[in-house]
């Protein structure tokens, strides 16, 4: 005759709930490198389309990505911010990646004098798929850029964080300083505008 155990299986260990945007921000208030990379984690796509979109090259955005977590961390080195006023970092992120394109010129001339002193690698892969790929994907960006170009400063980078980058409107406001019927009302004047400037995109005005 088989015996079988009475005792009751033992339940499956707890998984520890993943960390609040609240519990990362605090984190790094206490200097802790390990939140900078969950947050990284968390948020680098969102800051990386955010970025493609608004220059039209993906180049530019993965340097972008990458200053704004270096800005982000020395933001918290330096002195603390306080507690997260948000309900997400998404925003805070979103306001430092633009003002990093912001200087996105000057960044990329320093960039460009110091790869011209450098010496060409013997062997360069080849990457003509890839490079193909985000040439075709930056054209179609350029295109609806060209449209948006015609729209006032205020209005395209409305646009892009309520449309692109996908936020909230009282993050949209909160990134750019602005009250959120403000962000209503520059939305409803971009789009009674968009459909005839999207029949009749051309080279985007210098802005």
């Amino acid at each position: 005759m088989t015996m079988t155990s009475s005792r009751p299986d033992k339940p499956p260990p707890a998984v520890a709930p993943e960390p609040t945007d609240h519990d990362l921000w605090n984190a790094l208030r206490r200097c802790e490198p390990e939140a900078l990379g969950d947050l990284f984690t968390r948020y680098a796509g969102v800051v990386h389309a955010y970025a493609v979109r608004h220059t039209g090259s993906y180049s530019v955005a993965d340097d972008a990505v990458q200053a704004t977590f270096m800005t982000a961390w020395r933001q918290f080195t330096k002195a603390d911010p306080g507690p997260l006023t948000q309900d997400t970092a998404r925003a805070w992120l979103l306001t430092i990646v633009r003002n990093e394109l912001r200087n996105t010129t000057r960044a990329r001339r320093r960039l460009a004098q110091f790869v011209s002193r450098q010496p060409a690698p013997l062997h360069a892969p080849d990457h003509a798929e890839g490079v193909a790929a985000r040439v075709d994907s930056e054209q179609q960006i350029h295109a609806v850029r060209a449209a948006l170009g015609r729209l006032p400063a205020h209005e395209r980078e409305t646009i892009e964080l309520v449309y692109w980058a996908e936020l909230p409107l009282a993050e949209a406001a909160a990134v750019l300083g602005v009250a959120e019927g403000t962000v209503k009302a520059r939305l409803s004047r971009a789009r009674r505008r968009l459909p005839a400037l999207l029949d009749h995109a051309g080279p985007e005005d210098p802005r």
